[in-house]
């Protein structure tokens, strides 16, 4: 593993768990400016099990817990929560353009998924999802807080989640072709203006910021904290004209 790496190791596909830890890491590194390579990585590829063998585990899934350690598991409950059938799923989070797997993640199903990680280590299971920053592992078998992740970030590598005094214009969006469209459309509008040294342009791809900004279809656009558009991709002249009441002349 390089210094300059962060692992998500989980599983390929990535579950809703691994895919919301993923996409929140990335958002952190971006909105830090932080020089580090977020690399998803299978549970089963040989660099996770000799990461794992050096602290005398194997990595592993809840399931394997569950068969190691005779963990007594609600399997119908947990897939309930990531179809969001049963209260606390995430049916009514998910954003409209490009569902994805971490759009399925809530807390609720980690609290369901808590007995395998508790006997997870004790089993000899690096358990999913497993984050390493800097060779160094932070946390394994649920999703941490954001705060917490963007601490260990910053403890490695520097940096912090501040703005640097210019206007802050943020693409929300899982990265679908319709976010990445805007995204490109935003960063054309804005170098051809006459705002560009004064705007700072992000990618937001973390789901939690989406539902903090009351944003329930992407892609959105947001300037200085204020959603300006949401659910459509929009031409380069559609941003300039967002774009144009919030920012000075």
């Amino acid at each position: 593993m390089e210094d300059k790496e962060i692992w998500i190791i989980g599983t390929d596909p990535p579950c809703p768990r691994c895919d919301y830890l993923s996409r929140m890491v990335q958002d952190i590194v971006a909105t830090t400016g932080i020089a580090a390579t977020v690399r998803h990585m299978a549970y089963t590829d040989p660099g996770a099990h000799r990461f794992a063998a050096s602290m005398g585990l194997e990595p592993g899934t809840a399931k394997d817990v569950e068969r190691k350690a005779a963990v007594p598991m609600d399997w119908d409950r947990v897939y309930a929560l990531i179809d969001g059938t049963q209260t606390g799923g995430a049916a009514d989070r998910e954003p409209g353009c490009c569902p994805t797997a971490a759009s399925r993640w809530t807390p609720a199903l980690d609290e369901a998924l808590r007995p395998c990680q508790r006997a997870a280590q004790e089993a000899g299971v690096l358990m999913t999802p497993v984050l390493v920053v800097a060779g160094r592992l932070k946390h394994q078998g649920s999703v941490p807080e954001r705060d917490r992740v963007a601490s260990w970030v910053c403890e490695a590598f520097g940096g912090a989640e501040k703005g640097d005094g210019k206007h802050m214009v943020e693409v929300l969006g899982p990265g679908c072709p319709a976010c990445s469209h805007l995204y490109e459309n935003v960063i054309q509008a804005t170098s051809r203006s006459a705002w560009t040294d004064r705007i700072s342009v992000r990618k937001r791809t973390d789901i939690a910021y989406f539902v903090e900004m009351g944003v329930a279809v992407t892609p959105a656009l947001v300037v200085d904290g204020v959603v300006v558009s949401k659910g459509k991709s929009l031409t380069e002249e559609e941003v300039a004209e967002r774009l144009r009441p919030h920012l000075p002349a």
